[in-house]
């Protein structure tokens, strides 16, 4: 179990198709909140660059499309 504090990212979808690569993730801060990113990767890169990739340089998602992707995230939405 992670720390409070401690940040995990949580993979709902990665896909390499067609020589494109992309991923939604969710970065979450232990027991303060939350936040969802899109973004394609290099197509070479592996699936756990693009995964780290998207969740430092993502696109922010909106709350509502953030939590039809993790709807199991019981903490606030980060602003």
């Amino acid at each position: 179990m992670a720390e409070f504090g401690e940040q995990t990212i949580r993979t709902r979808l990665y896909c390499n198709s067609n020589h494109h690569a992309c991923a939604v993730v969710a970065v979450i801060t232990t027991g303060i909140d939350w936040a969802a990113y899109i973004n394609g990767c290099d197509v070479h890169a592996t699936e756990a660059d693009c995964v780290r990739e998207v969740a430092d340089y993502g696109a922010k998602l909106s709350e509502s499309n953030a939590r039809h992707f993790f709807p199991d995230i019981d903490l606030p939405y980060r602003r």
